[in-house]
């Protein structure tokens, strides 16, 4: 190669992989499993009251139905907007799938949000129906207020009452490959949430990727500990397709998680690195992994390298790790159970700070700040073509048209390329903290401290953290005259506390003299990150 550009071959698609023009939705992927294989378990929530135990995939399919047909009855649309607050369960389960059923377009909420998170979202996303919990109900009372928006809570049976108030559909909604499946949304540079267009043939494409990478097999038992509304997600439809069993959690205890890998047969789960230290520091010791456990998986977060060795060791080198983002999800790069165990092996080995290498049928570019490509191991912004990206942002043109040039999506990460075609991410662009799986923009964070009176500058940045893969630091000049005892780090975390969602509030606070800068006055971050790891 000439320049950081790498290609892999193209793979032979998977048994599964639907032609070309002709990617089935969610819903019907389920009518498809249901049909060949209606006696298999499909869904355990191992959290429920109310439905405890295995559901086939026949009655998984014939619940959908009445949900579908429920919300039909309730006055929407296809292409309607029905958005899900709800932690892992069976009500997310049904009702997106039902919404696919409908053809619905299902927009996922994270459950660690706030307020002006959740409004912002539901109205910026037009929904007309937000399926969610008393639990969020109660610490957001605003959301029965916003204007033209139905809202179910499913803690009181409202999805029961889908189920029995309109007639089961018989078929899902046949949709175009291109139309908005979901919108995913992701933090904005200036705060404001902007949301991924994921069709009907980006999720697809996701679950073919699932299939060839994780080397999915029909007996799946795949353990939901990481929220549905992001990466354990995508592992949802891979495994509805290969008639594997889906157990959920509403949310993740390690020590439960290490029970649950013994004794319910697991042969995957996603995981963020932050989850995966707290795994192993949950681990007795001796312990050794069972047969039956395939692949620890992981993303959405730097890993610490000796979380990866001891990982790898732990779990018998059974570790993946893929890099992507949200606006093409899940698989740009890969670093493969052989790749983790030669990291093992060579306690020099670059591998361990390595996302990996490019996958067939997508394409990387490395290039400058004029986009002229770069040699390898030469650092710049990482440039993708993958078959499974965004269509867009929703109603951001101009955002979408500076990400999307030509079919290649600016990452906003910074990195090189080897010529032998691993992938090494140095930096981001876009100034965003990934820290255990959530990201975090650094401007957000910095509104907040910049209204203390205590605070005359603040920067922002991530720390390498054994946890949390990254830890939100920051690094704060006091008000002049402000006294030592007054630079009161308990007061400051308090007060991002009061105004941040939880992963966003710093970790750590640092206070300095000045902050260092470059000739234009712009803040040298790196230089903070250098100075203080």
């Amino acid at each position: 190669m000439t320049d950081a550009t790498a290609t892999a071959p193209q793979a032979a698609p998977t048994t599964s992989q639907a032609p070309d023009g002709a990617s089935p939705t969610a819903a019907q992927v389920l009518w498809a499993t249901a049909a060949r294989s209606p006696h298999r378990i499909g869904v355990t929530d191992l959290d429920s009251t109310d439905r405890p135990g295995p559901v086939t995939y026949a009655a998984l399919a014939e619940r959908v139905a009445a949900v579908a047909g429920g919300l039909r009855d309730a006055g929407l649309q296809v292409g309607d907007r029905v958005a899900l607050l709800l932690h892992n369960g069976h009500a997310y389960v049904e009702t997106s799938l039902a919404a696919s059923a409908a053809g619905l377009v299902v927009v996922p909420l994270n459950t660690r949000l706030v307020r002006e998170d959740y409004l912002h979202m539901l109205t910026d996303s037009g929904s007309r129906l937000l399926v969610t919990s008393s639990e969020f109900l109660v610490k957001v009372p605003e959301l029965r207020e916003v204007e033209g928006l139905q809202v179910l809570d499913a803690d009181q049976g409202a999805v029961d009452d889908l189920a029995r108030r309109g007639t089961p559909v018989d078929e899902p909604v046949v949709c175009a490959p291109e139309a908005p499946a979901s919108l995913m949304y992701t933090s904005g540079t200036t705060g404001a949430p902007k949301a991924v267009i994921l069709t009907h043939r980006s999720w697809a494409r996701v679950a073919d990727r699932t299939e060839e990478v994780l080397g999915y097999a029909a007996d799946e038992v795949i353990l939901h500990v990481a929220p549905l509304t992001h990466g354990a997600g995508f592992l949802l439809l891979p495994t509805l397709r290969t008639g594997g069993h889906n157990l959920l959690c509403r949310s993740y205890d390690a020590a439960r998680t290490v029970t649950l890998i013994d004794e319910r047969g697991v042969t995957g789960m996603f995981l963020v690195p932050s989850m995966i230290r707290m795994l192993l520091d949950a681990l007795p010791e001796g312990w050794t992994p069972p047969d039956t456990l395939r692949r620890v998986y992981y993303a959405g977060s730097p890993i610490d390298p000796g979380t990866l060795r001891e990982g790898t060791e732990r779990f018998a080198g059974r570790m993946v790790q893929s890099f992507a983002q949200m606006e093409s999800p899940m698989f740009f790069t890969v670093l493969d159970a052989d790749d983790h165990r030669r990291a093992l092996a060579d306690p020099d080995s670059s591998l361990v700070r390595s996302a990996g290498r490019v996958l067939s049928g997508v394409e990387l570019r490395i290039a400058d700040d004029d986009g002229v490509a770069l040699p390898p191991g030469e650092d710049g912004e990482i440039f993708a073509r993958a078959p499974q990206t965004m269509a867009g942002y929703w109603n951001r043109p101009d955002a979408t048209a500076s990400t999307l040039t030509d079919g290649w999506l600016h990452t906003g990460d910074i990195g090189h390329l080897t010529d032998d075609g691993y992938l090494y991410i140095v930096d981001r662009k876009k100034d965003m903290i990934v820290t255990g799986g959530s990201n975090v923009y650094a401007r957000e964070v910095e509104d907040v401290l910049g209204t203390l009176p205590q605070v005359a500058e603040a920067a922002v940045i991530g720390l390498p953290d054994r946890i949390w893969g990254e830890a939100v630091t920051a690094v704060l000049v006091p008000t002049p005259g402000t006294g030592t005892e007054q630079r009161d780090d308990a007061a400051v975390i308090a007060a991002c506390r009061a105004g941040l969602a939880g992963y966003r509030v710093p970790k750590r606070v640092i206070w300095v003299d000045e902050l260092p800068r470059n000739a234009y006055g712009k803040v040298l971050k790196r230089a903070l990150r250098e100075r203080f790891s």
